[in-house]
């Protein structure tokens, strides 16, 4: 299957919405919450939650997502998500700053890709590398062999790292960036050692 390159969905909705509806494999927990530490958890996209503004009409943040300068409408925005949403596992990032959680990004995991958006206030916290831990041990017990990002633009330095941390590798070259891939061993099964 190719890769789906969710961060442009938005402008192009519309034709990939008459395109056959793919049967998810996922399995949903309905509104339950997931704790990935005392600071981050994921709640179940459900609707669209104004935060989401804040990083996908940031110039600077759009610049890392889809590769140039812009800002999504609240209209695209809620397109994105709902075809996120259909098609693979959706949640906000939820960040316990303090005294209260707030919405702080989003993360997208389907079949053959996976998203993650950070709001600039709170990066560098290790908070997109704790939520891609969590996601990488859901695509195993799914019994993925592969998690896959379909696209790290070549400036977007921090993202490659984090990536390249969780051994992430880059597989396939685009016009100005990187897909990447990490292979999995699936859960319950053990490798032998041959010594």
């Amino acid at each position: 299957m190719a890769s789906i390159k969710w961060r442009t969905l938005a402008t192009d909705l519309l034709g990939k919405r008459t395109q056959p509806s793919i049967e998810s494999s996922f399995q949903r927990n309905g509104s339950k919450g997931i704790r990935i530490s005392e600071k981050i958890r994921l709640l179940p996209f459900d609707k669209f939650r104004q935060e989401s503004l804040k990083w996908y009409q940031d110039p600077e943040s759009m610049y890392h997502i889809v590769g140039i300068k812009s800002t999504y409408t609240k209209k695209q925005i809620q397109q994105m998500y709902e075809w996120q949403n259909e098609h693979g596992l959706l949640y906000y990032i939820e960040y316990n700053n303090e005294s209260h959680y707030q919405i702080i990004g989003d993360v997208w995991l389907a079949e053959d890709d996976y998203a993650i958006v950070i709001d600039q206030a709170f990066r560098n916290r290790h908070i997109g590398r704790s939520v891609t831990k969590y996601f990488i041990y859901k695509s195993k017990k799914l019994g993925r062999e592969f998690i896959t990002v379909s696209e790290i633009f070549n400036w977007n330095k921090a993202s490659q790292k984090m990536f390249a941390s969780l051994k992430f590798y880059p597989f396939k070259e685009n016009e100005d960036s990187w897909s990447y891939r990490r292979r999995l061993k699936r859960l319950g099964t053990r490798k032998e050692n041959s010594k």
